[in-house]
């Protein structure tokens, strides 16, 4: 088996994590890579996604090496541990991690192997939407409509960034029909995993500059 990593990437309400979760469920050669985080067992189900850390556990594994990306939400640390992904490779398999374009970045400057990063996508309107959707269904576990709006606008200043970094991402994968997403997103992994190009750089541009279109007209 070829070691690599995957990332998926997204937009909040594209769909990403369900898409990383049916892939695990599907093929059987992914695991998903828990983040490190520094913020409290909440107890709702979704702990074992994580590994907890002290913030200076956090901050020793940072200047060691180990965190080879991170970010800082709502007053608590996050990351992805070297030790997690070698986890997951010991089992033979490759590691599967959801994050924003500035963990692709990193990993892809830290990791000595390869990384392929596929950003799954909708439009900006469809992302408001399932968002609400989620709001509505799990309310104040999800934290609330202020959040909701939060994700809304970083949603909206990520599209109108995105087409300066066209190239970061090695595939753009549409989520307007869950089926079909995973379907294009296996055939893009296959691609990659031969060494073939899995969007072409023509694409990408027309598809990012859609998304700064989108993000210029849209209404919060």
């Amino acid at each position: 088996m070829e070691k690599y990593a995957l990332i998926i990437a997204g937009p909040s309400g594209a769909g990403k994590t369900t898409v990383a979760d049916k892939l695990i469920e599907k093929l059987g050669t992914f695991e998903m890579s828990r983040s490190a985080t520094t913020r409290e067992k909440r107890g709702d189900g979704r702990d074992n996604e994580y590994i907890y850390l002290q913030k200076d556990e956090f901050l020793t594994a940072m200047a060691d090496g180990d965190i080879l990306e991170s970010t800082e939400y709502s007053g608590n640390y996050y990351g992805t541990r070297k030790c997690e992904l070698e986890r997951i490779w010991d089992m033979n398999k490759n590691p599967i991690l959801v994050l924003d374009y500035n963990g692709v970045k990193s990993l892809k400057e830290h990791l000595d192997c390869k990384v392929f990063a596929i950003y799954v996508y909708t439009t900006l309107a469809e992302a408001k939407s399932r968002l609400a959707e989620r709001e509505a269904r799990t309310g104040a576990a999800d934290g609330g409509i202020a959040v909701v709006e939060k994700r809304i606008r970083e949603n909206v200043a990520d599209y109108k960034k995105l087409y300066t970094m066209a190239e970061l991402f090695d595939a753009y994968v549409e989520n307007s029909d869950l089926a079909l997403c995973i379907e294009n997103t296996e055939k893009a992994i296959a691609k990659l995993e031969s060494g073939r190009e899995a969007t072409s750089l023509v694409d990408k541009l027309r598809i990012t500059n859609a998304f700064k279109r989108d993000a210029d007209t849209f209404v919060i």
